[in-house]
């Protein structure tokens, strides 16, 4: 992404590259968090959601040299060479083609996007939470909310994320797990799995049931 869309540009955009680190990074996160990319070691492959939305998103939008023109314009701004009114009314121009070439998407090809399952609400924006290879993702690409399938947390007790879990997660903000596995005591013990939201991401804990003695007490 650093040196995409260099060609035939401003000496100084070809040292920006794309956006910035922080921004290139919040990208990749983003298109691993929503399903349309996964990891594999140190490579970054897409998910069938992904080739479908390479398919059929408009080659101009997928060429970088698109964005690259937009910082090469920004640049020109910077210098006086051009007015901020006059790259606005250009971005607006594209934001109308763009809208009415996504129109124009056969619905067989969009359906994929449009036939997914609720498993449950987003319990930061409300939208639904659909079920990709990876994760349980808000619908909303803006909101980052995710909960992932196979997470540090759950996996250091050799546990992995499904519907069920998720959907009581969504639900009730607990699901009961009856099979964590402890390294410590090598067995395997019950607990309930409980979920907070911290700046849009969710953090779990664990909550143990009470003996008969304690609910007696």
């Amino acid at each position: 992404m650093e040196t995409a869309g260099n060609k035939e540009f401003e000496k100084d955009t070809e040292k920006k590259g794309l956006g910035t680190p922080a921004t290139r990074a919040a990208i990749l996160e983003k298109l691993v968090s929503s399903g349309y990319v996964q990891r594999k070691g140190k490579q970054m492959i897409p998910t069938e959601d992904g080739v479908a939305a390479i398919r059929n998103i408009p080659d101009y939008l997928k060429s970088a040299s698109m964005t690259a023109e937009w910082e090469n314009d920004l640049l020109r701004m910077e210098r006086g060479e051009i007015k901020p009114h006059d790259f606005m009314q250009s971005i607006h121009g594209l934001l109308d083609k763009m809208l009415a070439d996504l129109r124009q998407i056969p619905t067989v090809a969009a359906a994929p996007y449009y036939n997914k399952v609720s498993v449950g609400s987003c319990p930061v924006c409300g939208n639904p939470v659909h079920e990709s290879k990876l994760s349980f993702c808000c619908a909303d690409r803006s909101c980052k909310f995710a909960l992932w399938k196979e997470s540090r947390y759950l996996s250091s007790m050799r546990k992995t994320l499904d519907k069920k879990m998720a959907v009581d997660l969504l639900k009730k903000g607990r699901t009961h797990v009856k099979d964590f596995y402890s390294a410590k005591k090598d067995k395997t013990f019950a607990a309930d799995l409980v979920m907070r939201v911290e700046d849009g991401r969710a953090q779990y804990s664990l909550e143990f049931p009470k003996t008969p003695m304690q609910t007696k007490m």
